[in-house]
């Protein structure tokens, strides 16, 4: 057998991982259906995304 050395660990400073639990956002009041448009009209000549 080979003669090893000792090795002492460390204990683990990082932390576990968290069980998962399930998060629900909720707001003050309910928006209309009517009010849950959210396209925006950009003009053909609009670039904006190419350099």
């Amino acid at each position: 057998m080979e003669n090893r050395p000792n090795v002492n660990y460390i204990e683990n400073p990082l932390p576990v991982p968290k069980k998962h639990e399930r998060k629900e956002m909720d707001y003050d009041y309910e928006v209309p259906e009517y009010k849950m448009k959210y396209d925006i009209k950009v003009k053909d000549y609009d670039d904006y995304d190419k350099a």
